[in-house]
């Protein structure tokens, strides 16, 4: 039996409406998932964030401790142990080729019957390790505060790391061989102080050091209030000193 024409009519009348519905059901969902959001979430928590550029290369890292990554030469990551990482948490900063080029990091905790408080912000030589850093350590008992400033060879640090991966796989006596090159690659990278502007145990000081490292002018304000301006030698004698007392 077929239905009549007017059944048939309020069918389709009734599709038609349901078709409606449904679209426009459809189009509100649309603007409300993908539509411009008119606030930002109030909080993120994660471990790790990854700030990349165009090319999804890091240019900078924040994360907890454990998060944090090793040294990178290159965009190649070197483990976490080389450069003693695993416990402060911070950031850390990468230049165009993919090199790590000096970070953030902070960490502060009771420690026994006392604590253990430090705060590190440093800036990299090209290829090469911090050469401007600004630290607080703090254990109750030391307390330190200050800029420092190195002078470092040309020498990229990398070698040092990739003797030093080298040797954590390698044994017998080929890993013997590996010591030697891996603490012959640590003296050709390193540095030497040159300059630090702080407070060492409540004692205000200017040290001024020479290419290998020695202290040869101090101007220093000690806990007592007392001044004095001192030119060493270079066994550390002092040659000269206002006020001469």
């Amino acid at each position: 039996m077929q239905p009549s024409l007017d059944t048939q009519r309020r069918t389709i009348r009734t599709l038609i409406a349901m078709n409606a519905t449904l679209v426009a059901t459809l189009f509100v969902m649309l603007l409300s998932g993908f539509g411009r959001r008119t606030h930002a979430d109030p909080v993120l928590s994660v471990e790790r964030l990854n700030i990349v550029d165009s090319t999804g290369r890091p240019v900078l890292v924040l994360a907890n401790g454990p998060r944090l990554p090793g040294a990178a030469f290159h965009g190649k990551e070197y483990p976490q142990s080389f450069v003693d990482r695993g416990r402060a948490a911070g950031m850390i900063f990468y230049n165009a080729v993919g090199d790590e080029v000096g970070g953030l990091i902070y960490d502060g905790a009771p420690r026994d019957s006392g604590y253990s408080a430090m705060e590190h912000l440093s800036f990299d030589q090209w290829q090469q390790t911090q050469v401007v850093a600004l630290t607080y350590s703090d254990d109750g008992k030391a307390r330190m505060a200050g800029l420092r400033i190195w002078d470092r060879p040309n020498t990229p640090l990398e070698q040092q790391f990739a003797a030093a991966e080298r040797f954590t796989t390698a044994t017998g006596s080929r890993r013997d061989s590996l010591r030697t090159e891996m603490n012959a690659a640590r003296n050709r990278v390193a540095g030497t102080q040159r300059v630090f502007v702080g407070s060492e145990n409540r004692n205000a000081s200017v040290e001024l050091r020479d290419p290998s490292g020695r202290v040869r002018a101090r101007l220093a304000v000690d806990s007592a209030g007392t001044a004095q301006l001192q030119f060493l030698d270079e066994q550390g004698h002092v040659t000269a000193k206002y006020p001469n007392r």
